[in-house]
C-alpha cells in the first residue's frame, strides 16, 4: 500500500469500505490457490508506476500490489483496489510505459467498479443490495464473490467496460508522463501472443473485444491528439553507446555500430552531436526516405545528423548503419506496423 497523492482532487467514496472489505475476501480466497511471491524491487517499481497514475483516477483508492509466481501472462485488480501482476507479464513486458499501460487499465477496472457492476447486473440487483449479499456470510455470498473474482481474474467484461478501461487508461498514461506508445507496443504483444496461441482463455489480452480493435481505437485516439507514435521508447530500442578505445570512439545503436573515428576533441564532438539527433529523431517508423543524404551531410527528416569529417565514418555509410540497426530492431516486433 502506498500514500494518496497530495494532488489527488477527487472526493472521498462513502461506498469504497465495502468494496474494500469485499476486495479483501476476494484476496483471501485468491491467496489460498495462488502462488503469492514477494520481490521487494519489482513491487517498489509497480508502486511507483501506480503512484504515478494514481491522480489521474476518479476516486481515492490505496493501491496495493501483490506479485503471482506463473509463467501466465496476466495482471488484474479486485474491488478496493488490490492490483495482481503475475511474473510472466513482468518479464515479457520490455519498459515502465508498458507496465504503466497495463496499470492504468487495471486501475481504471476498479475505479469504475466494473467486476462489481457485472456481478450486479448478471445477479439482477443494485450495486448497493450486491455489496449486502457479499458481506452478509449468507449462502450465496461466496459464489457471489467467487463470480466477482472471476470476472477481474480472466478479463470477462463486456465490450463497452473492456473499451472504457482502455480508453481511460489511455488517457491516465498520457496524463502522467508515460509515453502512451506503451499501450500500443502492448496490444501488438498480445496480438503476437494470439498468433502461438489462437485460443486464449483466460489473461487480460482476452479477445474480447479483439485485440486488433483495441489496437485500432488507441491508435486513432493518438491520432486525433496529434501524438505521434514512437514504439522505441516502449521496446527500449534504437538505444545509443559510446565506447571508447585507446585511439578511436565508436558509436552503436543497440550494439550495431554506426560510426567511428579517430579519438581526438573534435571527432568526439561530432560524434556526440550524431548520438543527439539519433536520440531525438530517429524513431522505428521513420520512412527510408527520411534517411537521406544532402549536399554530402546525413539528414534525419530535416534533422541534420551527421556531415562529412575528416576521421569519422562517411554519412552515406551511416545511413546503411542506422537502416541496419532500424531493420534489425523492426525484425523483432512483426506485429508492428510501424507506417501505419
Amino acid at each position: 500500500m502506498f500514500p494518496l497523492s497530495s494532488c489527488f482532487a477527487a472526493e472521498p467514496d462513502p461506498d469504497l469500505a465495502k468494496e474494500i472489505e469485499i476486495g479483501k475476501r476476494a484476496v483471501a480466497e485468491i491467496e489460498k490457490q495462488w502462488p503469492i511471491t514477494v520481490d521487494p524491487a519489482v513491487t517498489s517499481k509497480l508502486e511507483m508506476i501506480a503512484s504515478r497514475l494514481e491522480p489521474y483516477m476518479q476516486r481515492r483508492i490505496n493501491w496495493e500490489i501483490r506479485l503471482v509466481k506463473t509463467e501466465a501472462l496476466n495482471a488484474f485488480c479486485l474491488p478496493g483496489g488490490f492490483i495482481f501482476f503475475t511474473t510472466g507479464i513482468i518479464d515479457a513486458l520490455k519498459t515502465d510505459s508498458e507496465l504503466a499501460a497495463v496499470m492504468a487499465h487495471e486501475m481504471i477496472h476498479a475505479d469504475r467498479k466494473h467486476s462489481l457492476r457485472m456481478a450486479a447486473e448478471s445477479n439482477k440487483v443494485t450495486l448497493g443490495a450486491l455489496a449486502v449479499m457479499l458481506l452478509s456470510g449468507g449462502a450465496a455470498a461466496p459464489i457471489v464473490l467467487a463470480q466477482v473474482a472471476q470476472v477481474a481474474i480472466t478479463s470477462a467484461y463486456t465490450m463497452e467496460l473492456e473499451t472504457e478501461a482502455d480508453k481511460l487508461g489511455l488517457e491516465a498514461l498520457i496524463q502522467s508522463g508515460y509515453s502512451p506508445t506503451g499501450m500500443i507496443t502492448l496490444f501488438e504483444h498480445f496480438m503476437a501472443e494470439e498468433y502461438k496461441q489462437p485460443i486464449v482463455e483466460y489473461g487480460i489480452y482476452m479477445n474480447h473485444p479483439g485485440t486488433s480493435k483495441r489496437l485500432d481505437a488507441a491508435v486513432k485516439i493518438l491520432h486525433e491528439k496529434n501524438i505521434p507514435i514512437e514504439r522505441k521508447y516502449s521496446l527500449g530500442l534504437l538505444r545509443t553507446s559510446i565506447q571508447e578505445g585507446a585511439n578511436d570512439i565508436v558509436l552503436k545503436v543497440d550494439g550495431v555500430t554506426v560510426l567511428s573515428g579517430r579519438k581526438t576533441p573534435e571527432i568526439r564532438s561530432a560524434i556526440n552531436k550524431t548520438r543527439e539527433a539519433i536520440d531525438k529523431y530517429l524513431q522505428l517508423e521513420l520512412a527510408p526516405y527520411e534517411l537521406h543524404i544532402v549536399r554530402g551531410a546525413l539528414y534525419i527528416g530535416n534533422n541534420f545528423t551527421s556531415g562529412n569529417v575528416e576521421g569519422i565514418t562517411k554519412p552515406d555509410d551511416v545511413r546503411k548503419n542506422l537502416m541496419k540497426a532500424i531493420n534489425s530492431a523492426r525484425a523483432q516486433y512483426p506485429m508492428s506496423k510501424f507506417f501505419k
